[in-house]
């Protein structure tokens, strides 16, 4: 797994650049579908998930790859600094350089990512799941803690229901449940992943215990422990 050249960018740039960035990139992704089960699904799958200090200066990158069995493989956290402070639509710009430094620090290479962030539900099409699926060129699904929209319709209590939500532009994204009777998830495709197959993914690489898929459930974790003991 390596950054392609040809879409590389500096990470520390104004809101302005990194809103052109956005735009230019956006047009380059690439949703197809892929199989969640059979001799072509993804046997390795890895979250990323980034934790920060109570002052936001310091973060932990965690990244974690799972067989199919949902077995840890492999553990990285790598720390550093973000590249921006929060600002909406722009988390690639805080968190992507580190994120790509922990998936590269692998040793197993995933056959898809899972991302706590939107993917083409976003207003450029373009967020922090698209940019690093783009970037690595790895099927990645955004599995964010928020919607980017309002949510008018819950789907159903029990784990599997979803319902569809289309954006006025086109985009589509899905609530998904993947615990039953806790709040759901929202399933962004982010690149080489179309809907259909984002939802299917999400359910086969979760075991019902987690809200989220597993691999993004275990980087999430692992973020918030090396951010706990940096703190002790």
């Amino acid at each position: 797994m390596h950054v392609r050249r040809q879409y590389a960018h500096r990470w520390r740039v104004s809101i302005a650049q990194a809103e052109a960035i956005q735009r230019r990139l956006a047009p380059h992704v690439v949703l197809s579908p892929l199989p969640a089960a059979g001799d072509s699904a993804p046997k390795f799958a890895a979250g990323v998930d980034v934790g920060y200090s109570r002052e936001g200066h310091l973060a932990w990158a965690a990244a974690v790859v799972m067989d199919e069995r949902c077995r840890v493989i492999e553990r990285v956290v790598v720390r550093g600094e973000p590249d921006l402070p929060y600002v909406p639509g722009l988390l690639a710009f805080r968190e992507g350089r580190l994120s790509i430094a922990a998936l590269l620090a692998l040793e197993h290479e995933p056959e898809l990512l899972f991302v706590d962030g939107h993917g083409v539900v976003h207003e450029r099409g373009f967020g922090v799941a698209s940019h690093l699926g783009l970037l690595l060129d790895i099927p990645t699904i955004g599995v964010p803690k928020t919607p980017f929209h309002a949510i008018d319709h819950a789907p159903e209590m029990p784990r599997g229901s979803y319902y569809v939500l289309t954006k006025e532009w086109g985009a589509q994204g899905a609530s998904l449940r993947l615990k039953a009777g806790v709040k759901p998830v929202y399933v962004s495709p982010g690149y080489r992943v179309d809907l259909e197959s984002a939802i299917a993914l999400c359910l086969a690489w979760s075991s019902g215990r987690h809200k989220f898929p597993e691999p993004l459930q275990a980087a999430h974790t692992l973020s918030s422990v090396a951010r706990a003991e940096a703190r002790s």
